[in-house]
């Protein structure tokens, strides 16, 4: 049997990625910069998504190679398996997200990133004014081709991108799924959880590098699985156990 919609789907995917490295190098560079100067002053990185965008917090959160410096920003009601019809409609409440952002721990000065590949959403949008209005730098993660062919569903009438002090556009496309079979009517083969991982790692494997670099401390976990040590992802659980509440579960 050929592969040639696999084929096609790889090709999709090495060529978004080297769309956003060439695209929105400067964008990722200024959301180093931000996360950098904000953990080495003791700052947490806080990381929101909705429904299957929840997947990228967990990428980046309490896993083999992460940093500890993360504060994921989760909400069951928003998880797709507890019921996507409920997961949807809670996703278009209008102040949900503040509600969800008020029970956080979050201060001035640290950075909180955004997914949202349409950016149109009132959770999201909710979430982002919140932090900026407490004093946080938000960073959106959005699809430009998405968002930019959407009217928002909040009632300020603006976009995630409209409002992140930082914007990185994840090349994804309007639908998010990019290939086109035949007699099919709906596309496949969504690209933005690559797309977004692919972010999110890069930026983080290089504020670990600024850090060490500024002589810092990069509390990166290790995999449990290898024979190392269990005192050394508990050391670094225990530099957050205050701050992180997703540690004491």
């Amino acid at each position: 049997m050929e592969l040639n919609y696999s084929k096609e789907y790889y090709n999709n995917v090495q060529s978004i990625l080297n769309k956003i490295w060439e695209s929105q190098e400067t964008s990722i560079g200024r959301a180093i910069d931000a996360i950098t100067n904000c953990v080495s002053k003791g700052g947490l990185l806080h990381v929101f998504g909705c429904g299957h965008t929840q997947i990228l917090v967990e990428e980046a959160w309490f896993r083999a190679g992460q940093p500890a410096f993360v504060s994921p920003i989760f909400d069951q009601g928003l998880w797709p398996h507890n019921g996507p019809h409920r997961a949807s409609a809670l996703e278009k409440l209008e102040g949900y997200g503040r509600v969800i952002f008020q029970t956080h721990n979050t201060k001035e000065g640290e950075v909180i990133i955004v997914i949202s590949n349409s950016g149109r959403n009132p959770v999201p949008i909710d979430v982002a004014l919140a932090a900026k209005e407490k004093g946080l730098v938000v960073i959106g993660i959005t699809s430009f081709d998405y968002t930019k062919n959407v009217a928002s569903k909040h009632s300020t009438g603006k976009r995630l991108f409209e409002i992140a002090d930082i914007v990185i556009d994840n090349g994804g496309p309007e639908g998010d799924a990019i290939i086109k079979i035949p007699g099919l009517k709906q596309k496949v083969g969504p690209i933005t959880t690559i797309a977004n991982a692919f972010i999110l790692n890069s930026i983080l494997v290089q504020v670990n590098a600024n850090l060490v670099t500024l002589e810092r401390e990069a509390p990166v976990f290790v995999s449990a699985n290898l024979d190392v040590p269990d005192d050394i992802n508990e050391e670094y659980l225990s530099m957050y156990w205050d701050r992180v509440y997703t540690y004491k579960g």
